[in-house]
Order: structure tokens, then C-alpha cells, then sequence
């Protein structure tokens, strides 16, 4: 097997990829249509990285928490700069009788409870400089990480090789190779193709039909004062990161499919009210400056909130095929050698690790068990499964 890749999209996404298959022997060429890697959703100044669980939702829990403890983890020991990123607490500020539910739901499904999440009480809230009325839980895990630092870090090896302002226009397959054109008329070929272009996903014939929404997310900062601030991420409405870099950073809100590229005040003021019950002194200092910084960028979503990871079909397989054929997953149409890597959404920083690596396997041709029951939850192909009444093989396109 030719071990040569080519990865579209040079985000969090884009780059995990690249790390994993770097290190197992692939030559990785990354192809970012940006001046620079982590220019999309990846380049705020911080991601928050905690587990976000929903009450009647199993297998989003479960596919959640091996996201979030695999990716905690993994970071841990790549070396970062210690400046970079920090792992000492996450707080979610939630309805008491929610947080209740919560924490009773992951009870059995969570080795060590106790050290993994904590119900806030008043030491927590004290220690933490919070509103002694909130209610919710505190990850003990959970923290943040400087998105472009660890992305920079990521593509720092020899295998990898970065090429900027390639903004590609389309896919297509010639004997067995992949041969990608930009729209600067330049063309790169390989046996195997990765996309992992966010909301761009969809611009590719031979991936239009997976459907994304694109969310504008803007975020604000306002340099360094004297107050004293909570040390770890605080979820509300919105989030307040602690100090770095010289700032303060807060945010976001989320729009859909709105593609407007300026700050705008009533954004900026949305994300001084979301933190309005996390520290009231911070809160009124920024009503009163005259002047905010901040940053937008689009995050893709898929309608169900899992991300696209795996394969796609073959179209015109596809279509001629009939769903007595199709339920056999078996024989599914699947193109070969053609990846996709989207749709994570605001969780992207909890997601993305998790699915490239097992993406990686996936490629390398060595999935675990595990690896298979994540690729069947994230199959990209479900949408139009499910359409054909064909749930059952939507979910079990690997055999476990």
C-alpha cells in the first residue's frame, strides 16, 4: 500500500489527522485554503474542553465520554507548552434538578465518579469566585487548550508537509488515484483523500448530499485587569475562560448559516449578559468599555449533532442499487480511499482527537472493537439510510 495522503483542511480536524497518520508511517501532505493552519474555527485563542451530556441520549453520552477522556489524555502527554493549555477544572452551570438528573444518569457508566465530576457546592463556588445561588456540576478533567499552539504543535513533524492558499474547487478519480484540483489550476494526486474542511464539506460532488449547518460564532476579550478572575472555564449561557495571553476571553454566540464576517455589537453585548451570573464585577467592567475586541468563525453542525467520520458512497452505485441490496451492509457502495472528517460542531476540541484517530485506524486498517462502534455512530451515510427506511444498516455498517 502506497502510504501517501492528502488531507483537505488544516484545523483541528485536518491537523489530528495528519499527527496520527504522521506517526504511522503515512507522508501527509496538508492542503489549507487559508494564509496559515487554524484560521477557521480552530483559531480562537482558547476552546474549552469539557464533557457537555444530555439527559436522554446514551449513545451521545457514551460516544462524549470517550471523546472527552481520550482527548484530556492525549493532550497530556503531547509536550505542549504548559502556557498552552490546562486541565484543572471545567465548571457547567446548570438547573439544580438538571444537574441531579445528570450526574444520577452517569452514575455506573463512570469509573471513579467522585474524581471525574463534583455537584457544586459552597466550597467549589467559593473557591471558584462564583455567585454562592448557582448550581451544576464541575469537571475535574475538564479545561482548555490554545487551539492554534496545539495545532502548530501537531503538524510539527518531518512526514508532514503544509501547503497554504490551496483552496480546491474538485475530486475526482483517475485509475486508482485521487486527483484534487484548486482553484489556481494546480493539481495534487494520491491514493488516498481525507476532507476535513468543516462547513465546506458539502462543496464536492461527491459529498454534497452531507448536509451541514454552518454556525457563526463570535467571541470577545478585553485585556487584563485587577480583578481577581476564576482559575478554570465557567459554562453558562456563555463561557469566561481564565486569564491568558493578557486577556480575558468570553463568549459566544451562535447564528446559523449567517455568513457575516464583521464583530457586531449586539453580539458583543449578548456575550457580556451570558456572563453576567459568573462574575458580576467583570460583567459591569465590560458594559463599561467603550471599545471590545473579539473574533468570528463558523462551526459546522450536523441536524443530529454527530459528526460525519468514515466513508462515503460511490453515487452512481449508489443510486442503482435497490434496498433490498443496500440493508446487506456487506456490500455497501463505498468509495475507496476517500474520507471524510466534519460536522463536530462547538465540540470540535472534545471530538475531533477521538474521531481522527480512530479515523487513522480506520485507514491503517486496524480498527478495534471500539474503533467500530464509533465509525457505525458517526457513519457519514445515515441521512440516506434512514430515508430509505434502512435505520438497522445506517448503524451497523461494521460488524461488532
Amino acid at each position: 500500500m502506497q502510504k501517501k495522503i492528502l488531507i483537505i483542511g488544516a484545523g483541528i480536524t485536518g491537523c489530528s489527522l495528519a499527527y496520527f497518520l504522521a506517526n504511522t508511517g503515512w507522508d501527509v501532505t496538508l492542503l489549507e485554503s487559508q494564509d496559515e493552519i487554524a484560521r477557521g474555527g480552530s483559531g480562537n485563542p482558547v476552546a474549552a474542553i469539557y464533557p457537555k451530556f444530555m439527559l436522554n441520549d446514551k449513545a451521545y453520552n457514551d460516544f462524549m465520554l470517550k471523546s472527552f477522556v481520550f482527548t484530556t489524555a492525549w493532550v497530556n502527554q503531547l509536550g505542549l507548552n504548559k502556557d498552552d493549555y490546562r486541565f484543572d477544572g471545567a465548571i457547567e452551570v446548570l438547573e439544580d434538578a438538571y444537574a441531579h438528573k445528570l450526574e444520577i444518569n452517569l452514575s455506573g457508566k463512570i469509573a471513579n465518579q467522585e474524581i471525574f465530576l463534583s455537584l457544586l457546592d459552597k466550597p467549589i463556588l467559593k473557591k471558584y469566585l462564583m455567585n454562592q445561588d448557582s448550581r451544576g456540576l464541575l469537571f475535574h478533567q475538564g479545561g482548555w487548550v490554545n487551539p492554534i499552539a496545539l495545532c502548530r504543535h501537531l503538524v510539527n513533524h518531518s512526514n508532514i508537509k503544509i501547503l497554504t492558499n490551496q483552496e480546491m474547487i474538485s475530486i475526482e478519480k483517475l485509475n486508482d488515484q485521487w486527483i484534487l484540483k484548486t482553484k489556481n489550476q494546480k493539481n495534487f494526486n494520491a491514493c488516498h483523500v481525507a476532507i476535513c474542511n468543516a462547513e465546506h464539506l458539502h462543496q464536492f460532488d461527491l459529498t454534497q448530499h452531507l448536509h451541514t449547518d454552518a454556525f457563526r460564532g463570535q467571541i470577545n476579550w478585553v485585556n487584563s485587569t485587577s480583578f481577581q478572575m476564576p482559575s478554570i472555564v465557567i459554562c453558562d449561557k456563555g463561557y469566561l475562560a481564565p486569564h491568558m495571553q493578557d486577556m480575558h476571553i468570553f463568549g459566544a454566540t451562535y447564528a446559523m448559516n449567517d455568513f457575516n464576517k464583521d464583530l457586531r455589537l449586539s453580539d458583543t453585548r449578548k456575550n457580556i449578559a451570558s456572563i453576567k451570573e459568573i462574575h458580576h464585577e467583570f460583567y459591569n467592567y465590560c458594559l463599561e468599555q467603550k471599545t471590545i475586541s473579539g473574533r468570528v468563525a463558523w462551526r459546522a453542525s450536523t441536524r443530529d449533532r454527530k459528526p460525519y467520520v468514515g466513508c462515503v458512497f460511490n453515487n452512481q452505485l449508489f443510486k442503482k442499487m435497490r434496498v433490498r441490496e443496500l440493508a446487506q451492509t456487506d456490500h455497501l457502495p463505498w468509495l475507496d480511499n476517500l474520507y471524510v472528517a466534519s460536522g463536530f460542531g462547538s465540540r470540535g476540541f472534545t471530538f475531533a482527537p477521538y474521531c481522527t484517530f480512530v479515523l487513522a485506524n480506520l485507514i491503517n486498517k486496524n480498527l478495534s472493537k471500539e474503533d467500530k462502534e464509533t465509525l457505525n455512530y458517526t457513519n457519514p451515510e445515515r441521512y440516506r439510510l434512514k430515508k430509505m427506511s434502512l435505520k438497522k444498516a445506517a448503524s451497523r455498517i461494521f460488524k461488532v
